[in-house]
């Protein structure tokens, strides 16, 4: 499973960014060193991605069945998010291009990838119950409050295409503050696991606060444009404080 995962999402990443320089979305003129990197070397990386896809297929010999569906399902929305498909007004659309759904569709498919996948793939799985979902809304209101500061650095680009998304409609600072609030939720609910429900141990719930502080620091840091690396490394970095907050506990 994790062969699959790990195969889906590097073939999956690097073919969006391939068909958003075939689309001509992306002007290598005003591109950051690691975009100008992947302009220069798309030979090696179509030669990785299609090593990464032979892996994936073979991976799914030893997955069943049901997983392979959910995997597929999340695999077209993944596809369709920068292909476009939709026809509207003389001309095609992809998800990410439909106002204010971008964010969401990141954010659903990552809670279902790192949420349900491995529950529907578990043989001992009998039935998703509370404890699943707590864990899934978790994830889910993690994801989107990070993919805010996205949304804030791509403000430029989304309105020479005309995509409307949160930042541009109703301000960076609310945006910020919406980024607040759904963290405020990550925190309730794992508190509610921890004092209510427990089912996590009191030293995973203290260190899921402390995660969950530290983004809201990045959060706000992120009102103001950053360099690249803030985006790329520092805060998509930050869904692996999480995975370690659970491997130390």
């Amino acid at each position: 499973m994790l062969v699959l995962v790990f195969c889906a999402t590097y073939f999956i990443y690097n073919f969006q960014r391939l068909v958003r320089m075939n689309q001509k979305e992306i002007d290598e003129a005003n591109i950051g060193f690691r975009m100008r990197w992947v302009y220069k070397n798309k030979q090696p990386i179509i030669f990785t991605i299609v090593i990464a896809a032979i892996i994936l297929v073979v991976s799914l010999f030893y997955i069943d069945i049901k997983t392979i569906i959910v995997l597929a399902i999340m695999g077209l929305f993944s596809v369709v998010y920068v292909v476009r498909f939709i026809p509207y007004n003389n001309k095609w659309l992809a998800l990410r291009d439909i106002p204010f759904l971008k964010i969401f569709v990141i954010a659903f498919v990552w809670a279902l990838v790192t949420g349900l996948l491995p529950l529907i793939s578990s043989k001992d799985l009998i039935q998703i119950n509370l404890q699943h979902i707590l864990f899934l809304t978790k994830q889910f209101l993690f994801v989107v409050a990070i993919t805010i500061p996205f949304d804030i650095r791509d403000m430029k680009y989304d309105v020479e295409k005309g995509i409307k998304t949160f930042p541009l409609v109703v301000g960076v600072k609310k945006i910020i503050i919406l980024g607040i609030l759904l963290l405020l939720g990550f925190i309730v609910t794992a508190s509610y696991e921890f004092l209510v429900f427990q089912n996590i141990t009191m030293s995973l719930w203290i260190t899921e606060i402390i995660t969950i502080l530290l983004v809201m620091v990045l959060l706000l840091l992120s009102k103001k444009q950053q360099p690249e690396l803030f985006y790329s490394f520092i805060i998509e970095g930050t869904s692996l404080l999480l995975t370690i907050t659970v491997l130390l506990n």
